[in-house]
């Protein structure tokens, strides 16, 4: 099989797990990234801002085992230095995606996002998800569900999808690009031009990976 036949078979699995689980959304989170990009504080992490926002987080399962309580408390404690990791790391990067930046350009944010949470053992679940949310073309999410949680870090995570992405040939993203925008419009939408696409064709490689049909 080419590695074209290969990449294509990955998303073709990978879409067919994500349609298996009745609460992942037909158009991929389309009008959902639409939705969080407007509501991005842009860098103004406050506590209005914050109770919706923990309100995805825990619907995304990215809170357990912690309390709202707790992880609004540690949010206030980090909020302003957020704001500032925001503004160092992100705002350069707000009209580019994963093969624009590297790890050192903006790990500061997501390594400043790390320190709400608190874990015994290092996991890049909660930290994907939020900095996801806010921009979701250069910092991809981790889903135990589809992915399993097989990086020990997010930097780990981000590197992987970042070398899986640059390693597929222009040719073959070019094919993958079209598919899932074919597969977008056909649910009746425009594919929002926040959308994530090539942090979501690796995810869902990644899942048609894991459970190949």
């Amino acid at each position: 099989m080419s590695a074209s036949s290969q990449a294509m078979r990955e998303l073709a699995d990978g879409v067919a797990f994500w349609r298996s689980r009745p609460k992942w959304p037909a158009d991929f989170h389309n009008t959902d990234y639409q939705r969080w990009g407007q509501q991005n504080p842009n860098g103004n992490f406050t506590d209005l801002w914050w109770q919706p926002f923990l309100r995805t987080l825990q619907a995304w399962i990215a809170t357990r085992p912690f309390s709202g309580e707790v992880l609004t408390s540690r949010f206030k404690e980090h909020a302003t230095a957020l704001g500032v990791a925001w503004q160092e790391a992100c705002v350069k990067c707000l009209e580019g995606d994963i093969s624009t930046v590297t790890w050192d350009e903006i790990k500061v944010f997501p390594n400043e996002v790390a320190k709400i949470k608190p874990t015994k053992a290092p996991s890049p679940v909660f930290t994907s998800k939020f900095c996801h949310f806010l921009l979701p073309k250069v910092f991809p999410v981790v889903d135990n569900e589809g992915l399993g949680n097989g990086w020990p870090t997010y930097e780990a995570y981000f590197r992987f999808v970042q070398e899986e992405w640059q390693s597929t040939g222009a040719a073959t993203r070019a094919e993958l690009v079209a598919e899932l925008t074919r597969l977008i419009e056909a649910t009746g939408q425009h594919v929002y031009p926040g959308f994530p696409m090539s942090n979501k064709i690796t995810e869902l490689r990644l899942i048609g990976r894991r459970h190949p049909t």
